[in-house]
């Protein structure tokens, strides 16, 4: 039979080759993808868990540095008064108001891009992309949140600065029976005492201690500036060019409203209230600029050196060049046509 086929000139078939099937290879990159999926939510579970676990441990087990005084001070006599802002307000300031926000400015962004019944596949899951872009946008607002709260909770407990009010829920007794009212203990500074105060509670007197910084300054001014930045990012309103810097200012007062009802109530010396803020602000700015990336030239904003504005041509090259193009140069998929 090879004598023939030489003599005939007819080269031998080459021996068949298999190829997978492209259902495999299909299932093993969506498998591939999935598993890469769940490697990151684990990854930064743990990073959540742990910055959790300090707020849970401060709040729970650990008692602040308890400092001294001086008997004579006026800083810490003030009266007690309830909050003006209380914490269930300051949770719907921090929290609710900043959620609604982004579910209705994402709503809204995707509604008028067109792409609100577009799908993406995470995972083994298909899911509408303006949810995918929402969760993206509440982790980031989260990430930062924990972060600026866990350095909140680091300098009460460090610090253990006596509120405005201290005297008035502690009325301390000094070791050796006497008052600080006595005359001979007028410039005193006392560090054994005891917490005589009636009508208080343990855990009042132990707020008390936590004057430094501000909590509500710091949550207010980090949740409310992080949101008047998004709204410079994602908002626009066609027609009125002051109604989303309005809206900024709205939300800025009310985080300069909550600093300074912690003043007005005496729970904090004014001092508290400017570390909070700082401590807010710092990590509005932070999250936005490196987290969330507000700050970032959009791709088609970029201008080439003739004035030209930078187009993406990834749509281009799959619809026009790719079905053109034999392969193996250009194939209609992500392994060689992709953005440019």
């Amino acid at each position: 039979m090879r004598d023939e086929d030489n003599a005939t000139g007819v080269a031998p078939s080459p021996p068949p080759t298999l190829t997978p099937p492209p259902t495999t290879t299909a299932t093993a990159t969506a498998t591939s993808a999935q598993r890469r999926l769940t490697r990151r939510f684990l990854v930064e579970l743990a990073i959540v868990t742990v910055l959790v676990i300090p707020i849970c441990i401060c709040e729970v087990a650990i008692e602040p540095v308890r400092r001294g005084f001086f008997c004579d001070d006026d800083s810490i006599r003030y009266p007690f008064h309830e909050n003006t802002v209380t914490p269930v307000m300051l949770g719907l300031l921090v929290g609710a108001l900043p959620l609604l926000v982004l579910v209705l400015v994402e709503y809204v962004h995707s509604l008028r891009a067109g792409e609100l019944a577009r799908r993406v596949q995470l995972g083994s899951w298909q899911l509408a992309a303006w949810y995918v872009e929402l969760g993206r946008q509440f982790a980031y607002f989260g990430f930062g949140m924990l972060l600026t709260f866990d350095a909140t909770e680091l300098g009460k407990y460090t610090i253990g600065r006596l509120r405005p009010h201290f005297y008035a829920v502690c009325q301390p007794q000094l070791s050796d029976g006497t008052l600080c009212s006595d005359a001979s203990n007028r410039q005193r500074y006392v560090e054994d005492y005891e917490c005589a105060g009636e009508g208080y509670t343990a855990a009042d007197v132990r707020q008390a201690r936590l004057s430094f910084p501000s909590g509500h300054s710091s949550l207010a001014f980090y949740a409310l500036l992080y949101v008047a930045l998004y709204l410079q990012r994602k908002l626009s309103w066609r027609s009125s060019k002051l109604a989303r810097h309005f809206l900024q200012f709205l939300l800025l007062m009310l985080a300069w409203y909550t600093a300074l009802s912690r003043v007005m109530d005496s729970w904090h010396h004014w001092s508290d209230v400017l570390a909070g803020s700082l401590i807010g602000v710092a990590g509005a700015l932070l999250t936005a600029h490196y987290i969330a990336h507000f700050f970032a030239t959009p791709y088609a904003a970029v201008t080439l050196g003739s004035g030209l504005r930078r187009e993406d041509t990834s749509a281009t090259l799959q619809e026009e060049v790719c079905p053109a193009t034999p392969p193996p140069y250009c194939v209609n998929d992500d392994r060689y046509c992709t953005k440019v």
